[in-house]
């Protein structure tokens, strides 16, 4: 009889454990959301998108890129990025629309407070329930 109790006791602080745990875990990760407008200078950074992608259950530490391949894994958004050694991933085509270099065509990245991140999909760190819109622009002469 004391044998059983202390063994149901010890699966009990067992699932306990396990519980926090998971706990733990899912308390660092994060949610976040890439929108995508890919009208040319649409001169909006609201409604209506082209793209509207939820990425669930990211490390707490990712960075965009990570956000985006997790994304295209799961089918429900494409890219394509040439490596810089320095600057890390620049972001060429997004579903299928290819910024055109030779236009001086990109891709910006606005963050949720809806200014440039400044910063490229490699070093970017969304933060949970962050929005970030992926808008193709052109370079003008003065940039």
């Amino acid at each position: 009889w004391y044998q059983r109790r202390v063994r149901e006791s010890n699966l009990r602080m067992i699932r306990f454990c396990a519980g926090l745990l998971i706990l733990a875990v899912l308390a660092r990760s994060k949610d976040i959301t890439i929108l995508v407008i890919s009208d040319l200078n649409a001169g909006r950074k609201g409604p209506p998108y082209n793209a509207t992608v939820p990425v669930s259950n990211l490390a707490d530490q990712a960075k965009l890129i990570d956000a985006m391949d997790k994304a295209q894994v799961e089918g429900l958004f494409t890219f394509e990025k040439t490596m810089h050694p320095q600057w890390g991933a620049f972001i060429t085509t997004i579903n299928n629309l290819k910024a055109d270099q030779l236009l001086k065509q990109y891709w910006q990245i606005m963050g949720g407070n809806g200014k440039p991140t400044g910063l490229g999909a490699s070093s970017y760190n969304p933060y949970h329930g962050e929005k970030i819109l992926f808008l193709i622009s052109k370079k003008h002469c003065n940039e």
